[in-house]
This record gives C-alpha cells, structure tokens and sequence, in this order.
C-alpha cells in the first residue's frame, strides 16, 4: 500500500509541477499546451453560466452573505462559516447555511440537514461538511442542494434572519449583500491559471466583485508573501477590505468521545506522538502544517481525494499502515470524521483514530469582522 500512495503523490508533484513551470520543455511543453486549449473552452462555458445566471438572478428577504472562493480546493470556508454563524447567534441574529451538499443524496433535489433542533438525514444525504456543520453549530438550520433559491426559501419560512451561502461564489443565481473571498494564502492566485490548466474557478478579475478578503492559513507563509498578496489583491480588486486569518489547531479529540459529541483533548496531549495523517480533503499539505503546530510528530500520510468516500478496506490499509509507520495515533479531519461514523473497523482498531478540530482565527478579532458585515449589510446587534 506505500507504494500505492507514494505513486499518487508523484502524480499530484508532477502535475502541480507543470502548473508552476514558467520554462516547460519536451513532453512538459505538449501536456500544458494541451491543457491551455481546455482552459479556454472552460473558461467560456464559465463566461456564458455566469451570463445565464445573471440575467435571472432573484433576491430574498432577507441579507444573504455568500463565503467563496477563486480557486479549486480547500481555503477554509467550512471554519469561516462556523466562525460567522456562531458570531451572528451571539448578536441575536438567526442565521441558517445553505450549502450545495456536493456529491451528497440531496445534492439534487435538495432538504434540510438540519432543523436547528435535530439533525434529520444521515451523513451520506447531507454530504460531509453540511452534516459536520450540523453537528457543530445547534441552533442554526443546515439546508442542503443544487437550487440556492429554494434551499434559502426554506430557511427563511425556518425563521432565519440571515443567510450564509456556503461556496457560493459561482452561484449567481441568488443575488447576495456580501461576497466574502477566501484567498489560501499558501496558493493564492492558482497559478494564475483556470482549470485545468491551473486552479481558478473563474479569471482572476471576477474578485472585483468581492466585498471582503479573508487570507486564510496566513501563518503557513512568510510576512512578505502576505504582503505580496495584499497587494496584488489592490491591484486586482481596489478598495476591498482585507482581513488576515489562520486556522489554528485547538483540541486532539479521540475518535470514540468526538463520535459522542465529548469535545475534549488538549494539545498537550498530543504532543509528540507519533500520527498517520488520514485525510480526503482539497489540502492535505495545509492539514499536515496545522497538525505539526498541534505539536504531532508526523510518521506518514495518506491522502485521498477531496469528497473521498471511505470503506472499511481504506480504514483497514491505513491501520496496516500506521503500524507499518510505528505511529502511535491515526489523526484526522472532522470532515473526514463525518464519513466514517458507520464504519465498524475503527472501533477494532488497536491503534486510536483521532481527530484534529481546528478554528478558524481572525486577525484583528472577530469583532473587527462583525463590524465590517454591519457595514457591508446593515445589521445591527
């Protein structure tokens, strides 16, 4: 099975390799040409969605503040929007999250996850993060599927005072008060590129119409990059406010009390001890920094593919795995956590799984941030 993994993640370094290499050569030079051509096809179906979806847009009620991004894979919008829903409770504000629920049972015709009093479907229906959200956050509804604008119907007659659209910055169906850009600082621009040639979801201009950044994971890179992406996004996008971030780790949970709601494990326990990092998820790379800060000593990795939807086999392998590596802990995502709350092979395991929770912390403070929403939207406390 190592060679398995290390085989994949030869791939992905050649691949990503490609995406950065300003002087390709040889067969490098024909695959990136290759890839240019489907850039530009991809980038005009974007354009005429976007212009479809425009051109019918709806409003709602109520203010909608949507957290996105630009690029392909993880920048953090689950703990931003955790962040942003807790802040709201505690101003009196009743917030509900519509999420697409990608590759989840309900992606289609969509439901509720989540009444704020119960979670109502499994996590298979609700998709990992939306059913993680449900979990984390009582009080708040969790809708889920591909129709925004129904899913934001629905909480509103819940009672919600406030929408959060999850990864809703390519939904321009629904109009929204805010557009919050996630910007991974480990990966800012994706390699100023769309897919699949590099990582954008859309061409680096559609950030003007961004109403606030967030720089995510800004401790996993140097000041001076930070400030080179401050300044690239004035450049890009003048007069946007920007906020710094970093998601730091904050418990070390074992698997059978996470799986109980038991929200307990100080970091010191986990310091030192030897982990096999488990995780399917958009950067594992950035997983793997957050659980050094946790104080873990990493002994290996195994990444599988973001939306990874984990069998009894993969947990089994990783076990196999982990005494291969002489790790001590099997440490995981929640949002992989989610995804294994049926499988009966941790509970066999002689080595404890365990589970990595991380927040996500606003430089400035959160309340530098709630006040910016205030502005932008015009909710008060």
């Amino acid at each position: 099975m190592a060679f398995i993994w290390e085989a994949v993640m030869s791939l992905e370094s050649y691949v990503t390799g490609l995406m950065k290499n300003p002087s390709p050569s040889g067969l490098d030079r024909l695959a990136l040409c290759g890839l240019e051509k489907l850039e530009k096809v991809y980038l005009s179906g974007v354009e005429k969605k976007r212009n479809a979806a425009l051109a019918k847009q709806v409003s709602v009620e109520v203010p909608v503040i949507s957290v996105g991004n630009v690029t392909a894979g993880g920048t953090g919008k689950t703990p931003c929007i955790l962040l942003l829903a807790e802040a709201l409770q505690k101003r009196g504000r009743k917030p509900a999250v519509i999420s697409r629920g990608y590759r989840s049972g309900l992606e289609k015709e969509g439901g509720v996850v989540s009444d704020g009093k119960n979670i109502l479907v499994s996590q298979a229906m609700a998709g990992d993060e939306p059913y993680m959200m449900a979990r984390k956050l009582p009080g708040v509804p969790i809708l889920v599927g591909k129709d925004r604008i129904t899913s934001a119907q629905k909480a509103m007659n819940m009672g919600a005072d406030v929408l959060l659209m999850d990864d809703g910055f390519q939904y321009w169906q629904l109009k929204r008060d805010l557009d919050i850009i996630l910007i991974d600082c480990t990966n800012p621009f994706g390699y100023d590129h769309a897919l699949p040639r590099g990582l954008l979801r859309e061409p680096l201009s559609a950030l003007q119409r961004a109403g606030l950044f967030i720089l995510t994971k800004s401790d996993q890179v140097h000041a001076v990059d930070v400030m080179d992406i401050k300044e690239k996004l004035h450049e890009l996008a003048p007069g946007v406010d920007i906020l710094t971030s970093c998601h730091a780790p904050s418990k070390v949970v074992l698997y059978d009390k996470w799986k109980q709601s038991i929200h307990e494990g100080p970091l010191q326990e986990a310091a030192m001890k030897k982990a096999l990092l488990l995780s399917g998820i958009g950067n594992p790379g950035a997983f793997a920094e957050t659980a050094k800060e946790a104080g873990l000593r990493i002994v290996g990795q195994m990444a599988f593919d973001d939306h990874h939807h984990y069998t009894e086999e993969d947990v089994r392998n990783a076990i196999s795995e982990a005494k291969a590596k002489g790790a001590e802990w099997i440490v995981m995502t929640e949002k992989d956590a989610v995804k294994m709350l049926n499988l009966t092979s941790l509970a066999k395991s002689d080595i404890p799984f365990a589970v990595l929770e991380i927040e996500m912390t606003v430089h400035g403070d959160e309340e530098k941030l709630f006040r910016l929403i205030q502005k932008k939207i015009g909710i008060r406390d």
